[in-house]
């Protein structure tokens, strides 16, 4: 097993366990519980049981998919691993079938979805489900055992005034005492966004001393230090900071290569990388990270976006139907309001989770815009957004939000955020830890209306009502950031960025070129020269990442 379990007394006194080790206390949980024993573990793992009685093989990954499981299976072998690259160690050779619709959703989405990997035969096991093969059969049984239920309790402002900081403490409390006891020596992650700027307040009420690490970039608009030195101040951490240069993503990107065993196309893995190397130097080997907040308490701005189209269905059919929408079409479209409001009409009528998606790359240009026409002939009329459509309609819940709250938990969470923070802290000799994504915190959340999640135009309206007096006026009233990496302005302005990526990508030997049509690789560097820096400079970041790849790929170095 790998795990960390934040509940280790309580697990060991259900068995009577002198906590020889971890391992075998999951196997006398097992013996006394069977597969039930998954519910009552705290904590990120990953664990497998071998059952010589039963003839029956287990795979377990936690929750959220913190100690994420991948697993091959062909008709003679199965084999497992943390990492892609297990798998191919074991197997001495280079996997060979990629998996062309994983292509469209790594364009489309910077990561690839779960179960999806970037090969067919390779696959990852969802978060808060297990495996099973029986000794006599080929095929494994998947099986969910945890899941987010929406239960909007019927308890009202104040009593989650009350019980979030004391929850949220509660769970950071959890982590820190497992933390300590096993002597690791920790610090935090800060961004001067509310929920590292928690974290960070919850160590030092907790502990009475926390470090913090913040990183920042030398481009206006996107160096966020100013709020992250707020929040140390206020909480009077030892407080860090780096600044990431163009040179420096030149560094990360070897180390990017390496990091993942798959493409992977969130550029804040770079100040990620140099953040957690910070703490590295400074006697660091644990940072506690904020991911999840956002997910569970309603912080993504795209919700407040939605919430606007979502006010349009609230009118009477009959009216929007029978009325606006043919009274709209026929006004003169020179009128600036009328164009905005058949804009807005277009896309409130477009169904979620589409609606959710409908500005990324894929869906923004279409795949036949994209893709060549070989390509395209292998995906077979593959729907690019069947898996958020059934993530969508699979919630335990009647609401919207809380829907689109899930998808952000099963793929931003699961297989984009811990993926770029966990992968890139571990190449920097770091290990991380998530308390906001407790599950009994996450439980707890999940009970909270939307109306206080998201109010209006108010993103994380209980949550900031609750933490007001905790969290330093100005994180309270920011806008949402992060450590996002200005790779876009930077391609266009910074020469050795723009003529590395140039380089790489405009060659004739680029090795992604048959994946794509011809010509829109050239039209993407247009299109970034003339428009908008950040959509298309991703698209360019995407690009390259996946042509670092392949190359690896190709020369069989993962």
């Amino acid at each position: 097993s790998d795990s960390d379990l934040y509940n280790l007394q309580e697990l060991s006194s259900l068995v009577d366990d002198k906590l020889q080790n971890n391992a075998h206390l999951i196997c006398l949980l097992y013996l006394k519980y069977g597969l039930l024993f998954f519910e009552k573990l705290r904590g990120p793992f990953s664990i497998c049981i071998i059952d010589k009685k039963k003839q029956k093989f287990f795979v377990v990954t936690d929750r959220f998919g913190i100690k994420p499981i991948v697993y091959y299976l062909n008709e003679n072998l199965f084999i497992f691993g943390p990492r892609i690259k297990v798998i191919q160690s074991v197997l001495q050779s280079k996997i060979d079938e990629i998996d062309y619709e994983a292509v469209v959703d790594y364009i489309n989405f910077s990561a690839i979805p779960t179960p999806k990997t970037i090969f067919k035969k390779v696959k990852k096991l969802p978060p808060g489900h297990f495996l099973v093969i029986n000794k006599d059969e080929n095929s494994p049984h998947i099986h969910k055992y945890y899941d987010i239920e929406y239960s909007e309790e019927k308890s009202g402002e104040e009593y989650f005034l009350s019980q979030l900081p004391l929850s949220i403490e509660e769970s950071v409390r959890s982590v820190l005492e497992y933390e300590f006891s096993r002597g690791s020596s920790v610090g935090a992650f800060l961004s001067g966004g509310t929920d590292s700027s928690t974290v960070v307040g919850m160590l030092k009420k907790l502990n009475g001393y926390v470090k913090t690490f913040s990183i920042g970039f030398d481009e206006p608009g996107y160096n966020e230090l100013e709020y992250a030195r707020i929040a140390s101040r206020h909480f009077g951490s030892e407080y860090y900071e780096y600044i990431v240069t163009p040179d420096d993503v030149l560094r990360a990107l070897d180390v990017i290569a390496d990091a993942y065993d798959e493409p992977f196309g969130n550029a804040s893995a770079v100040p990620t990388y140099f953040c957690a190397l910070l703490a590295k130097e400074n006697g660091i080997d644990t940072l506690f990270a904020g991911d999840g907040g956002d997910e569970i308490f309603g912080g993504n701005e795209r919700y407040v976006i939605d919430s606007k189209f979502s006010v349009y269905h609230k009118i009477p059919l009959f009216v929007r139907k029978g009325l606006l929408e043919p009274g709209i079409s026929m006004l003169p479209s020179t009128a600036p309001l009328v164009e905005k409001g058949r804009k807005y009409i277009r896309r409130a009528n477009i169904p979620q989770p589409d609606r959710f998606y409908s500005y990324n790359p894929v869906i923004a240009f279409g795949k036949e815009n994209i893709f060549s026409s070989d390509f395209l002939s292998r995906l077979n009329g593959y729907d690019t957004l069947a898996w958020a459509r059934n993530l969508y309609d699979g919630a335990k819940t009647e609401n919207d939000l809380n829907r689109l709250l899930y998808i952000d938990m099963k793929f931003t969470i699961t297989d984009n955020d811990l993926k770029k923070v966990t992968f890139m802290s571990e190449k920097a000799g770091i290990n991380v830890c998530y308390p906001l994504l407790d599950h009994k915190l996450v439980d707890f959340a999940s009970a909270i209306p939307v109306s206080l999640k998201v109010k209006g135009h108010r993103l994380r309206y209980i949550f900031k009502k609750a933490l007001s007096d905790f969290l330093p006026g100005e994180v309270i009233k920011k806008k949402k950031h992060g450590f996002g990496l200005p790779i876009g302005v930077w391609i266009r302005t910074k020469k050795n960025i723009s003529s590395f990526v140039r380089e790489i990508l405009l060659s004739p030997d680029c090795n992604i070129k048959p994946f794509f049509r011809e010509g829109f690789i050239e039209d993407i560097f247009k299109l970034h020269a003339a428009t908008n820096a950040t959509f298309y400079g991703d698209i360019i970041w995407f690009l390259l990442i996946f042509e670092l790849w392949n190359k690896k790929w190709k020369n069989n170095e993962h």
